[in-house]
């Protein structure tokens, strides 16, 4: 039959859907990959970030020290205390999760592979800290102890952890810093040895200070004195300048006076100059009319004489008046010029009034009366006369001396006029010079006044600086008392420094720099990474040996089934080929692994036996899953295989792994045969193998009863047995 080019593959393809178990088959296939690559690459998420899971203790055996500070001051170290506060507080971040124990504890803890670590922190860990600012440094140190019998690869987490821890306690020190500083102790020695000498320096300048300052009181003292004469002078000198500008202005306001006279003077003066110009003209005229007014009046009174005589003469005649009237006529012509030339004379005034009376009396007939009264008019008229003419020889004589006396009168007023122009001219600059005088004097009182009070304050500022001068004396004694015992204190500081040098400074760096050591402690330990991985494979190893086992042999004898042998011997006949191949398995890969892989084990003999009933349990296993489900328990046997390599432990601790796998950790038989040859392979207790040997066994026996159960059932035939739909 001709078919098809490419339904060849489809034909294969479709034998798988004629029952659900093949097709459960196919999708098996694909999801196995699956489930070997995301369950292994699960358990593995972040092992170290859960390391917070695993139990660690820690033993403080500390005893808090007793240090004297800085200060002199006694001090208490617990270290262990704050160490065991570190690991175990609400912060901690030390990888594990801390708690405390007793020793007894601890050591119960890790052999029963409770506890993934034990610190220990020794008794002297305070003390040792402690010492390292003392003469005897010493290194504290610390103890990490794990178990290479429960997991290798904790083991080698744990030095990072310790690491951790130790980086804790020796927070911040370095070798080269520490050196540095041990190196520096020297240069401080130097520098305390310069300081001293700076000291006694300090201490002669400070006697030094002291003996100026002494002298600064005693110039403070005589600047006291000084400053209150000044502050007297300075006084006397405000109330004089006070006094001097009051007068000064008074002066001020007279010389403005005497400039206002002074210069009326000199008006007038110019004045009367201009006014006596004519002064001497003038009387040299009125000498002469005086001179003219002296002879007039001399002849008037030669006149009057005349005319008394006339009239004692005529009043006889009066009676016969009639004749006299001619004479009268006369004199009065004679009087009338008279009173011409003088008409400021009264007499002469009356005299003509009388005469012209009389002249009228006359004229009417009443001469004899008037001749009377003529008679004493005449000689009242000769009386005035005479006295007219000596007034007027006198008038002549004054006015003649007047006359000779003017010249010199108007050159006296001139030269008086002059001096009166320069005498306002020099008031005027008086008043002048006597405001500048007041402005000066009055700014000179200011000034003085200013000079009075700085004075005063000179006064109290010097007797602040002489009081301040005095304690600046007490400090400076004080200072120079206590440079001198700082040059001893610094010289007694020196001998106490030590000096370290060379390979001291670095062995003392050294210790201080790593103040901590962590111990690291490895129970049952394992010489390499491969000794480390050996009890996870092997396992593993001879759980696919068990499974190519009974891809060779078949679970359960065809023959056995058919005949009347008991469901029980068919099913030991199944497995007894097989475990001895088991065992086989079992005795090679170890013969080899001890002789060629170097794999070391302080038990080989019982390590190989462990591993032979291994083998024996794992093909019961085998054995049971292929009586069972046939073809489809090498299937299951593929993913027992894949969950047990994640959830046995055997690289980190399965606490390190999601719940899921440690959940699965203790119903899987490869947990307890990876337990087991890890304690043989590190030597460690024989206990736990034995439990384990113990459970496996039971594996085992679970194995085979269901196996004997599997045997029964297949004792009936039916025709899917007949014409299996799936055969692997």
């Amino acid at each position: 039959m001709k078919l098809p080019r490419f339904s060849l593959p489809g034909l294969e393809l479709a034998r798988f859907r004629r029952a659900t178990i093949t097709k459960l088959a196919i999708l098996a296939v694909v999801i196995v990959p699956l489930i070997y690559g995301g369950l292994y690459l699960w358990s593995n998420t972040d092992p170290v970030g859960r390391l917070e899971n695993l139990q660690a203790v820690v033993v403080n055996s500390d005893v808090p020290a007793t240090v004297t500070g800085v200060d002199g001051s006694p001090r208490t170290v617990d270290a262990g205390k704050e160490l065991v506060e570190q690991l175990t507080g609400p912060d901690a971040a030390a990888g594990f999760h801390w708690r405390t124990a007793t020793e007894e504890q601890a050591a119960q803890g890790l052999r029963d592979g409770d506890y993934a670590a034990v610190l220990r922190i020794p008794s002297g860990f305070s003390a040792a800290l402690a010492s390292t600012g003392g003469a005897d440094p010493q290194q504290a140190k610390l103890s990490v102890t794990t178990d290479d019998a429960e997991n290798y690869i904790l083991g080698q987490v744990t030095n990072t952890i310790a690491t951790t821890i130790r980086t804790k306690v020796a927070t911040g020190a370095t070798t080269n810093y520490l050196e540095n500083v041990y190196v520096a102790f020297s240069s401080i020695h130097d520098s305390l040895g310069k300081a001293a000498d700076g000291a006694g320096q300090l201490a002669d300048g400070a006697r030094k200070a002291d003996e100026g300052a002494g002298s600064l009181v005693v110039g403070l003292g005589d600047l006291d004195k000084g400053a209150a004469q000044l502050v007297d002078g300075t006084g006397q000198l405000r109330s004089g300048s006070a006094q001097l500008a009051t007068g000064t202005a008074k002066v001020a306001t007279g010389a403005d006076g005497a400039a206002t006279g002074a210069g009326q003077l000199a008006t007038g003066l110019d004045q009367l100059r201009t006014a006596t110009k004519d002064l001497p003209a003038q009387t040299a005229q009125r000498s002469a009319g005086a001179s003219q007014v002296a002879t007039g009046a001399g002849r008037v009174a030669d006149g009057a004489d005349a005319v008394a005589g006339a009239a004692n003469r005529v009043l006889p005649a009066l009676q016969q008046a009639q004749q006299l009237s001619p004479l009268v006529d006369q004199l009065l012509a004679q009087a009338r010029q008279l009173s011409a030339a003088s008409p400021d004379d009264a007499n002469l005034a009356a005299t003509v009034r009388s005469l012209e009376q009389a002249q009228q009396a006359l004229a009417d007939g009443s001469v004899a009366g008037i001749g009377q009264q003529v008679q004493q008019q005449v000689g009242a008229l000769a009386t005035g006369a005479r006295q007219l003419s000596d007034g007027a020889s006198a008038v002549s004589t004054g006015a003649g001396k007047l006359a000779a006396a003017a010249p010199a009168l108007q050159q006296g007023v001139a030269k008086a006029a002059d001096g009166a122009d320069a005498l306002a001219t020099g008031t005027r600059q008086l008043a002048t010079g006597a405001h500048s005088t007041a402005d000066g004097a009055s700014a000179l009182s200011t000034g003085a006044a200013r000079v009075d009070d700085g004075a005063t304050a000179l006064l109290n500022g010097t007797s602040k600086a002489k009081d301040g001068a005095g304690q600046l004396a007490d400090g400076t004694q004080q200072l120079a008392d206590g440079a001198g015992s700082l040059q001893s204190q610094l010289a007694q500081g020196q001998g106490k420094v030590p000096v370290y040098t060379g390979d001291a400074a670095t062995d003392r760096a050294g210790v201080v720099a790593a103040p901590v050591a962590a111990d690291r402690v490895k129970e049952h330990a394992v010489p390499r990474y491969s000794d480390g991985l050996a009890p996870l494979f092997v396992p593993v190893a001879l759980w696919v040996g068990g499974m190519v086992t009974y891809m060779v042999l078949r679970a359960v004898s065809p023959r056995a089934l058919a005949s009347t042998a008991s469901s029980y011997r068919a099913a030991v006949a199944g497995w007894v080929p097989g475990a001895l191949l088991g065992v086989a398995q079992a005795v090679v890969l170890w013969l080899v692994l001890l002789l060629a892989v170097g794999i070391a084990s302080p038990n080989p003999v019982a390590t190989v036996a462990f591993a032979a009933l291994v083998a024996v349990v794992f093909t019961a296993i085998h054995q049971c899953l292929n009586a069972l489900l046939g073809g489809v328990g090498r299937l299951v046997a593929l993913v027992l295989l894949v969950l047990q390599l994640t959830s046995a432990g055997g690289t980190y601790p399965v606490g390190t792994s999601p719940t899921f796998f440690e959940a699965l950790h203790p119903f899987l038989p490869m947990s307890y045969a990876a337990d087991g040859l890890r304690h043989l392979v590190t030597g460690a207790a024989a206990g736990p193998v034995l439990l384990d040997a113990g459970v496996l066994a039971a594996f085992g026996v679970l194995a085979l009863s269901v196996t004997v159960l599997a045997c029964h059932r297949r004792r009936t035939w039916t025709v899917a047995k007949l014409h299996p739909s799936l055969t692997l």
